[in-house]
């Protein structure tokens, strides 16, 4: 785990003795591309999904750490947690930035005085060998592993989660955004 995150932030300046400036810059991991999985709408609301709303600020991914590592503890899965943490993080906090649109962030009570349908959401499934790890959020755009050059200082959320998983991609929630998702095994 700790390797695969090293290597999605890994980048290394050589300065040979003679001070000539040069880097050589690692590429970064290529991000598996995300695939894509079409599921009912009303599967993310099944009994089976264990879920938490979230409020839609990227503070909100300690929360949802939180949760994941209290539910796969329970579920005697304490080895996929830091993997699952990590994971969730990256999740939870692209939902917010690039999946909320900034009004939804600063709005917490509709028009009408009703709140709004919760724009991001937490959903945790156990099957068989398999724990899958989504985020809900209102855009419907499929999420984009990014190429960032060495100076970024962000950027590869989406790379970390593909080198963590066994396999991760989205799912169109139609009329409600999607659910970006990603599984581990054991």
């Amino acid at each position: 785990m700790q390797e695969a995150v090293a290597l999605a932030h890994l980048r290394v300046a050589y300065e040979p003795a003679d001070d000539d400036g040069d880097a050589i810059d690692l590429p970064a991991l290529p991000a598996s591309p995300p695939q894509l999985l079409r599921v009912p709408a009303a599967w993310w609301e099944t009994p089976a999904v264990r879920s938490r709303v979230l409020a839609p600020v990227p503070e909100e991914a300690r929360t949802a750490r939180s949760f994941v590592r209290d539910l796969l503890t329970s579920w005697d899965l304490g080895g996929l947690v830091e993997d699952a943490e990590l994971i969730i993080t990256e999740l939870v906090v692209n939902a917010v930035l690039h999946g909320v649109p900034r009004t939804a962030r600063l709005a917490s009570v509709g028009p009408s005085g009703v709140p709004p349908r919760p724009p991001v959401r937490l959903c945790v499934l156990r099957r068989g060998n398999e724990i899958m790890l989504a985020v809900t959020d209102p855009c419907a755009d499929a999420p984009v592993p990014q190429s960032p050059d060495s100076s970024w200082e962000c950027g590869r959320g989406l790379q970390i989660v593909g080198a963590l998983s066994y396999i991760w991609g989205w799912s169109p929630i139609e009329g409600h955004g999607k659910a970006v998702w990603a599984v581990l095994q054991f």
